[in-house]
């Protein structure tokens, strides 16, 4: 059966959306797609971070 509570990526997506998406105002399309880019830049730039905070380990 489907798990996401098990899944990494999922809680990567939760993340992404809690963060960046949800009950923030973006002015159009573009602003949300600058967004997601800087939040992929910093998953980029502190793995190891990225890696506690989702329950992962490095």
């Amino acid at each position: 059966p489907y798990s996401p509570q098990l899944n990494p990526i999922e809680r990567l997506w939760k993340w992404l959306k809690d963060e960046v998406i949800a009950n923030v105002f973006h002015k159009d399309q573009n602003d949300i797609a600058q967004s997601i880019t800087r939040s992929e830049q910093y998953v980029l730039q502190h793995p190891d971070e990225v890696l506690r905070r989702i329950g992962c380990t490095a």
